[in-house]
């Protein structure tokens, strides 16, 4: 059976999945309708991929036979839009992050429990081979006692990124920790489990326009204490270790390639290292991400990644910037949920 897909947004993200993802798809999933507010967009993504463009699910609905939802949308139209696609009965992808607000995320964790319908999120990292195989080498005893990790992720916002004007200035969804945020967390979660507190300073006074740099420092429920780096601003290098993971028995570096296909995982003693897993490239985790969510909705199994998963990425965040507003201090995770 062929996904007949809606897909929402033809912005940034909507275009990568149009022009580069849904046509390697094909046959497995089909998008029958690009939805966005301005035609002058969507129409040419739509011509495309051999659909029709709408301004409103509402107008794509009444014409077309929709199973599913693909959200694209900017971070705080993701809860409204998830929402409405449940109350229509279809199952939904929705970009990271879930929402800006644990409110929202709680919100629509309900409305998928009421429709009894599939909900992923389109978050990355999980689906990346490099950060499923540093998982195993912790879980089998190759790196030994995992002592602590980081991450980085320093780059400068460019291109179709900084012509999205909602990304940066004062609105309560930009910055880099709303875009960039979930992202390590979800990886850094993958690694080495659940975050219990987080402290989080930034750099001040600093006179380059746009640029921001935030370094997060995460308590494990395991015990474990590791450190996120986030800064715009700086020029990005071409292969990027994005996560250590340092054991008693040796290190795992995670490499993540956005412009070719050499991201990987490698594990390193003084003695010489080993690849853990094959070559990737960054954005073939989009297909990985469309494939799971087709395939959990056929079966009824469990996306890579959910509504649970994705909430506790958004508290990670949340706690974040409630530290920042405290000065630094670290903020426990129970201390911003919400009833």
């Amino acid at each position: 059976m062929t996904l007949r897909v809606a897909l929402l947004g033809a912005g940034a993200m909507g275009t990568i999945m149009a022009r580069d993802i849904y046509p390697r798809l094909a046959g497995e999933v089909e998008v029958a309708a690009v939805v966005d507010r301005h035609l002058e967009r969507g129409g040419p993504l739509a011509a495309g991929l051999g659909a029709t463009a709408y301004v409103s699910l509402d107008a794509a609905l009444r014409e077309r036979s929709i199973d599913a939802v693909d959200i694209r949308l900017q971070h705080a139209a993701h809860s409204a839009a998830t929402i409405e696609a449940l109350q229509h009965g279809l199952h939904v992808l929705v970009e990271k992050p879930l929402a800006t607000t644990l409110e929202e995320c709680y919100a629509m964790i309900a409305a998928a429990d009421r429709a009894g319908l599939t909900v992923a999120v389109a978050e990355n990292y999980p689906h990346l081979a490099a950060v499923r195989a540093t998982r195993a080498a912790l879980a089998s005893g190759v790196v030994g006692e995992l002592l602590t990790l980081r991450s980085t992720r320093v780059y400068t916002l460019e291109g179709v990124w900084a012509n999205t004007v909602w990304r940066q200035g004062d609105n309560p969804m930009a910055g880099i920790l709303w875009d960039q945020g979930t992202h390590h967390t979800s990886m850094l979660r993958a690694i080495a489990g659940e975050v219990t507190s987080v402290a989080a300073r930034s750099s001040s006074r600093l006179a380059t326009e746009g640029a921001e740099a935030i370094m997060l420092t995460l308590q494990f429920e395991s015990g474990v204490v590791g450190q996120s780096l986030y800064c715009w601003g700086a020029p990005a290098v071409e292969l990027e270790t994005e996560a250590t993971a340092f054991g008693t028995s040796g290190r795992v570096e995670i490499t993540v390639d956005y412009e070719g296909g050499r991201g990987l995982a490698r594990f390193s003693v003084p003695e010489g290292s080993r690849d853990l897993s094959a070559v990737e490239s960054y954005y073939d985790s989009h297909r990985l991400i469309v494939e799971d969510w087709a395939n959990a909705i056929r079966t009824g199994a469990a996306p890579r990644v959910g509504l649970a998963d994705a909430t506790a990425d958004v508290e990670v965040v949340v706690a974040a910037r409630e530290s920042l507003a405290r000065g630094g201090a670290p903020v426990a995770l129970w201390e911003v949920r919400t009833p």
